[in-house]
């Protein structure tokens, strides 16, 4: 096959030099594969919706086996499963109507003596319409209490009480109170008010709640102390609710999220690059000095605390006494000792390996000058070029867009799949607690992975589309600059939908085969983590593999990345882009590395920065009156999960747009490597870049290129 053949094949060397504009399509087959394979996603995504039901993650299962929220069928009259017994025959019986509760969303626990142990026995819940608020406190009342379902409590003759009823407790007999008041049911006192979470009733105690409780004469007939209930809440807080808390809390804090991650990255990564654009030698010879000196002082620290400089050595005692043995113990002993001199060997082989990369990196700066110095040069026309076509930034705006949308209809798709299982009830020793579980087919597992990998060769997809919409942009200031077209994004836009979606299709399904043996071997490390434990040679090995295989997605992923840029300018197919680009990259190590060196290192510096400014900021947003007023409905327990996510938003935001001037120096860099091995040298390079290496361009350069 030929430069745009539709597979992989040996390409005769061309004679055409610069941005190529007469094209050909290129890996067709891997087009048509990709678009079959989409057919089968939609299929998959289709099938998901009709036969999903998001019900099963969104509300709970309360003890009876029945679903909160939703119609629910009398579960024992089911055999088909094979699970059902003797047993629930009789749960049948006691059964007359399938209860309806979709009006009743919220899960509540209603005995808080099996909250301890809630996590190992199956703890008596019922599906409320409203989590109670009414305590014991206020007085006995059907309120105060909540009962286990009526046609399951073993009670009857109540006029006026529906099977499914939960709050009956002023309609029971004096010995019923009695026994339900001392937490023997069939009803269970409510202590504190609850508040839903996920749909699951949460207990909020207060202090004046629990002050209330210990003065009141209904809480000493129930036999327990106010202590005995803290610690109980306490459990089930400890157990479920503190990843409730921080969903809630996630939630409540969406303007945070907003403002500080979605608005804040933006705007401190448009003007991170504005300081690339114009500071970028600076900032570049900046980054190699601080480097050294950072590895110098590093060296000169550890030096000091293992006694090789000075007799600073590391390690202090704090170690006093105490005679209160009930809060240290019977050693009368508190603090800890770290003046062990095995701390200052630490340092001091810390000093001689730190001495080594200090001299070894100092040596290499010296011997890279010129690489740094044509790094240097890549940054300033990278800032050029995007100066240039300012639009260039909003590049990414396309991908992310396409991220977006798909990430959320994989999302809704991947719950739909999970909801499509078959809901599957066990007997256990309580004929009453059935155990739920979700069982599914082999049809659905098959089309789970296939959805899986789906979102493998999707999302790699897409960002191969923006690495060549972008490349060949910037490849257009390169080798066009005293002609460039008036619209040269949209140019490139043009050639990539046109020609090339199927060299993109098959460098993606290159990384996602990658990806998804990543996937799978984490599967199998999580399911060998008890053999690991026992065996250090196996854990070895999984570690050597998973490693691996990653650094083999790092370095495909490179390649990919300079064969797209070879495609968008070229016009090659994408296996004769990537081998040409392997040769430009061995043939050109030195630049490749100085350039990636200190301009990925910028960029990378760039999103942390980004990240921390917009972290500080919602940390400062979070802790307004609003999010620290306990009575605001806004009330954050804690700010930690807010803060992360929008960490990480924003650098995710500050990873896209910086991407446009990482791709920017890749694609100037390349373009050089291949303007250099052509006849008589660099022809198209910008002044710039010719007087880094001591020369002066040969043609295609207008005065205006000059800076």
């Amino acid at each position: 096959m030929g430069k745009g053949g539709a597979l992989c094949g040996t390409d005769e060397a061309v004679s055409d030099q610069g941005l190529k504009e007469n094209r050909r399509c290129t890996d067709v087959l891997f087009c048509i594969i990709f678009a079959a394979f989409w057919v089968g996603m939609i299929a998959i995504g289709a099938a998901a919706f009709s036969s999903g039901d998001p019900n099963l993650l969104y509300y709970g299962f309360d003890s009876s086996g029945y679903l909160c929220g939703a119609s629910n069928t009398l579960w024992a009259a089911d055999t088909d499963n094979g699970s059902a017994t003797a047993a629930d025959a009789s749960v049948a019986a006691a059964a007359v109507s399938a209860p309806s509760f979709a009006s009743r969303k919220v899960l509540h626990y209603m005995n808080v003596m099996e909250y301890s142990t809630m996590t190992l026995i199956p703890a008596d819940s019922v599906c409320m319409e409203a989590c109670p608020t009414t305590t014991i406190t206020s007085g006995l009342s059907a309120a105060s209490f909540v009962c286990k379902y009526y046609g399951k409590s073993g009670v009857s003759g109540l006029d006026g009480v529906g099977e499914w009823d939960v709050q009956y407790y002023d309609k029971l007999n004096t010995a019923a109170k009695a026994s339900s008041l001392v937490m023997a049911g069939p009803c269970y006192p409510v202590f504190v008010s609850y508040t839903p979470v996920l749909n699951r009733c949460v207990p909020v105690p207060t202090e004046a709640q629990l002050a209330a409780l210990q003065g009141s004469s209904n809480m000493n007939s129930t036999n327990l102390t106010t202590a005995d209930l803290v610690s109980n809440l306490n459990s089930l807080g400890s157990s479920r609710d503190v990843i409730q808390d921080y969903l809630e809390d996630l939630i409540k804090s969406w303007v945070v999220i907003v403002v500080t991650g979605m608005l804040g990255g933006l705007v401190f990564s448009i003007v991170w690059m504005f300081f690339l654009r114009y500071f970028s030698g600076c900032m570049a010879w900046t980054t190699v000095l601080l480097t050294n000196v950072i590895l110098i002082v590093l060296t000169i620290f550890c030096g000091l605390k293992g006694g090789l400089i000075g007799d600073d050595t590391v390690g202090v005692s704090y170690v006093t006494s105490s005679t209160n043995t009930t809060l240290v113990g019977a050693g009368g002993s508190l603090g800890v000792d770290t003046s062990s001199s095995a701390d200052a060997d630490v340092f001091k082989a810390a000093t001689y390996i730190m001495a080594v990369i200090t001299v070894v990196t100092f040596l290499f700066t010296l011997l890279m000058i010129r690489r740094i110095m044509i790094a240097v040069a890549c940054l300033k026309v990278a800032s050029q070029a995007i100066a240039a076509m300012p639009m260039v930034l909003f590049t990414p705006a396309i991908p992310l867009l396409m991220n977006v949308v798909f990430l959320g209809w994989s999302v809704m798709v991947a719950v739909f799949l999970y909801a499509s299982g078959t809901i599957v009830y066990t007997s256990t020793s309580d004929p009453d607690k059935p155990s739920v579980s979700i069982k599914w087919d082999e049809t659905l597992q098959y089309m789970s992975l296939y959805h899986l990998f789906g979102i493998f060769w999707t999302t790699q997809f897409i960002a191969g589309f923006g690495m060549m919409v972008t490349a060949g942009s910037i490849a257009a200031f390169y080798w066009n600059r005293d002609k460039m077209p008036p619209a040269p994004i949209t140019a490139s836009l043009k050639r990539t939908c046109r020609y090339h979606l199927g060299s993109i299709a098959l460098g993606s399904f290159i990384v996602a085969v990658v990806q998804f043996i990543r996937a799978i071997l984490e599967y199998v490390d999580k399911k060998t983590k008890r053999l690991q434990d026992t065996n250090p040679v196996v854990k070895f090995f999984m570690c050597c593999v998973k490693y691996c295989v990653w650094y083999l997605e790092q370095v495909l992923k490179f390649i990919n990345r300079n064969a797209y840029i070879l495609v968008a300018v070229k016009g090659y197919s994408y296996c004769y882009s990537a081998v040409e680009a392997v040769k430009l990259i061995i043939f050109n190590a030195g630049r490749m590395l100085a350039v990636n060196t200190v301009g990925d290192f910028l960029t990378w510096l760039g999103k942390l920065v980004v990240a921390g400014i917009c972290g500080l900021l919602a940390f400062l947003m979070c802790d307004l009156e609003q999010y620290t007023d306990p009575t605001s409905a806004t009330y954050l327990t804690s700010p930690i999960l807010p803060v992360i996510v929008v960490v990480f938003v924003a650098y995710c935001e500050a990873d896209v747009f910086l991407s446009v001037y990482e791709m920017a120096v890749d694609t100037i860099l390349l373009s050089f490597c291949e303007d250099c091995g052509t006849s008589g040298g660099p022809k198209f390079a910008p002044p710039l870049l010719m007087s880094a290496l001591g020369k002066s361009s040969k043609s295609h350069v207008t005065p205006s290129d000059k800076d």
